[in-house]
């Protein structure tokens, strides 16, 4: 079950139904550049973008009783691989902007997922650290979000699921500084 806040958060991931507008074959409708092909179904942005929703939509079926998002998923494996790491670290572990990753950590804090700590390097920081219920969580998600990857991936070959994932993980990498919350160091790495 999602929570109102985490779907209003993923609200904007989603569009709205639109209803059905019939325009008869013998009257096709007019408008600008009428004559070009209509190839927005081929652009890797609009792809990218559905193949999006579609994970969207297999998570929130597939945790449906964790009521987790897939951005509260990803924050809870980071601070689970970096305990104490602060918000401003975990934003930039899992790419979201901070004031997002501000809402998350309210969100898992509330639900007893995770715990903040008075910072031990920096006082006016608070550190987080998954909780045995977050920890109880995530045993529970991690495998369901490996199915969930299987099924995304099922319509490949072996072969082609390899190449897919090196491919869009080197467009990732190489384009990270385009996006508006780049993925980058916590600062909690280990030395």
């Amino acid at each position: 079950m999602r929570t109102k806040v985490s779907a209003t958060a993923e609200a904007a991931e989603a569009p709205a139904p639109r209803a059905r507008r019939r325009v008869p074959a013998e009257a096709p409708a007019k408008g600008i550049d009428q004559d070009q092909p209509f190839d927005l179904y081929q652009t890797p942005g609009h792809l990218i973008r559905r193949l999006h929703q579609i994970v969207v939509s297999l998570c929130y079926e597939g945790w449906g009783a964790l009521a987790i998002s897939p951005v509260q998923y990803g924050a809870l494996m980071a601070i689970r691989a970096f305990p104490g790491i602060d918000q401003r670290g975990l934003s930039r572990a899992i790419a979201i902007d901070r004031s997002t990753i501000g809402t998350v950590g309210e969100q898992l804090e509330r639900r007893g997922l995770i715990e903040r700590r008075t910072g031990t390097r920096d006082k006016r920081n608070k550190e987080l650290f998954l909780t045995e219920k977050g920890a109880q969580v995530l045993r529970r998600a991690h495998p369901i979000a490996w199915e969930i990857q299987d099924r995304v991936l099922a319509p490949l070959a072996p072969k082609e699921r390899r190449e897919f994932v090196r491919l869009l993980a080197k467009l990732v990498e190489r384009n990270n500084t385009l996006s508006r919350a780049p993925l980058g160091p916590t600062g909690f790495e280990a030395d």
